[in-house]
């Protein structure tokens, strides 16, 4: 007993209690709570090797007495004590002897005999499974709420640990309950199926090896292998779509002003996408080891439990851990190329650094006017790439989780046109840059949008108010760009809602908001079009 005990020991317990390293003395966040109950139950499998033995023993001595008991009474064929009763038992006390053997056949038959790491870090270590959650935000300084969500994230660090840690005791439990499950069919094999025993052995070797599950879930999804420590961080870190950076390299670099104050939000906020990934991931952990339990409920009752309940929780626990994948493809399906969080200055002509004021705009409430439009033009336009950045990845983590509906959820179903719309409007979010510069190339011809006015008649204007009057106009239509990106955003939701079967949205609302907004956003051009149609070039205003 003390061979056997000491071999579960070191081949569980040891994994186990790696969690425990910090064994504070009282709860200070989620991860520390997760140590506790690590802990709490570091000796379990030690229990449970305990009471196999012990059970093992009792299973023994009844089997010699089955034995005995068929040798003195056969009956016809057996019938009185049949002989497999006896042998049986004695099968069973044998492999509760040797229960760390069992376990370790049940391991190699998912994993192939290598020792199972999630992504290339071991998620039963607490600072390995650390990286992979906290090492997607970095350490985030300040009392901002890039602060708050790093400490959530560092809170939770120790979880896929916890939940590895308790599939393992799962694992062990349930391998012992596969082996007197198959003692009692061959007992009585009327009423115990074989298909009970032999899916609870599955169902632990699935636990025990459930970082290579795991692993394969990712990789059904993702398929190039890409570790999410890697892959969300190297999705997420860069300057192009780490929109703290980017906010501090379009908005001026800081200042006083309103618009500082509006880069100020993606700069204290900047980091939500990576944490979206980081709670995706143990979306992903939960989702899978309940794919596990589903496949088993499948087997043992599949008029309770359909097949697809268990194989739509494996899709989409590949798909939460792969969530940067799954982006890169909706921002492909539409946009195509690299994914950059926008730069104001493309189809919106120009944008000044926040704080800046045009030259020409004079000293009265005009010119406070082209100030302000011109400082809070570009921050405007960042904080709105940001928000359907944002808004697009929740769209997508949705869509995900319809997965687990059935199909009598209608439009909000696995295959319901809510659900594809879910997917195809998050996708359209993060990539309404690019779309929207697609709009204004679809009713200009250029991709970039024409802002900037020049008076045709200046006759009696001084130069000051001629420069005035420019400002105040390029100011004007600077706004109404504005306007229409909202608009065109805003048209983006309603279209989805319109797919969720919502009775207050309509299509004419969405292609309304859609359209108006793309021509807002090409004003400068629609005036040019008209003036040109009405032949007042050499009288009105032209913009370029």
């Amino acid at each position: 007993m003390n061979r056997i005990s000491s071999y579960i020991s070191g081949f569980f317990i040891a994994t186990l209690a790696v969690l425990t390293a910090g064994n504070h003395a009282f709860a200070q966040d989620i991860g520390t709570i997760s140590e506790n109950m690590v802990d709490s139950v570091a000796y379990m499998p030690g229990l449970l090797a305990a009471l196999s033995y012990l059970f093992g023993l009792v299973l023994g001595v009844t089997g010699i007495l089955k034995l005995k008991a068929h040798v003195e009474n056969p009956g016809e064929g057996g019938g009185q004590t049949p002989l497999r009763t006896g042998m049986i038992r004695l099968i069973a006390a044998g492999s509760l002897f040797a229960l760390p053997i069992i376990y370790e056949a049940l391991f190699e038959t998912m994993d192939g005999g290598f020792l199972a790491t999630f992504f290339g870090v071991d998620p039963l270590n607490s600072s390995s499974a650390s990286q992979t959650l906290a090492g997607v935000t970095g350490t985030s300084t300040g009392n901002n709420f890039n602060s708050v969500l790093d400490n959530i994230i560092q809170s939770l660090s120790t979880t896929p640990g916890l939940i590895a840690a308790f599939a393992y005791l799962l694992g062990l439990l349930i391998g012992v309950m596969g082996i007197i499950k198959a003692k009692e069919h061959v007992e009585n094999p009327e009423q115990i199926k074989l298909s009970e025993a032999v899916i609870r052995l599955l169902t632990a070797s699935a636990l025990l090896a459930i970082p290579t599950l795991y692993n394969a879930m990712f990789s059904t999804v993702d398929g190039s292998g890409l570790g999410i420590v890697s892959g969300v961080s190297a999705w997420l870190s860069g300057g192009s779509v780490y929109f703290s950076e980017y906010a501090d390299s379009t908005c001026g670099g800081g200042g006083s002003s309103t618009g500082s104050l509006i880069c100020g939000v993606i700069s204290n906020t900047g980091v939500f996408p990576a944490f979206l990934s980081a709670i995706s991931y143990l979306f992903g952990l939960v989702i899978g080891f309940w794919g596990i339990l589903k496949i088993r409920d499948h087997v043992l009752n599949p008029q309770q439990t359909q097949i697809w309940e268990g194989v739509s929780r494996f899709i989409a626990a590949g798909a939460f851990f792969a969530l940067p994948a799954v982006v890169f493809v909706m921002y492909n399906t539409l946009a195509g190329g690299n994914i950059s969080a926008g730069d104001a200055t493309g189809f919106n002509q120009g944008t000044a650094p926040a704080g800046s004021c045009p030259s020409s705009a004079g000293l009265g409430l005009d010119g406070m006017l082209a100030c302000f439009v011109n400082d809070i033009f570009g921050p405007l336009h960042s904080v709105l790439s940001f928000f359907a950045f944002v808004a697009g990845m929740v769209f997508i983590m949705i869509g995900i989780s319809r997965l687990l509906k059935s199909a009598q959820e209608g439009a909000k179903g696995p295959g319901g046109i809510g659900t594809i719309m879910t997917f195809i409007m998050g996708g359209a979010l993060i990539s309404y840059n690019e779309l929207m510069g697609a709009a204004t190339t679809s009713f200009t011809g250029d991709a970039t949008t024409k802002a900037y006015a020049t008076l045709q008649y200046t006759t009696g204007m001084s130069g000051s108010d001629v420069g005035a009057a420019h400002a105040v106009i390029t100011a004007v239509i600077k706004f109404m760009i504005v306007v229409g990106l909202i608009s065109f955003v805003r048209g983006l939701f309603i279209v989805r809602s319109v797919a969720e079967g919502n009775q207050q949205a309509s299509m004419m609302a969405a292609v309304t908001h859609i359209v108006g907004g793309a021509l807002a956003v090409n004003l400068g051009p629609l005036l040019n079009a008209v003036q040109e149609t009405l032949g007042l070039t050499n009288y009105g205003i032209t913009f370029s």
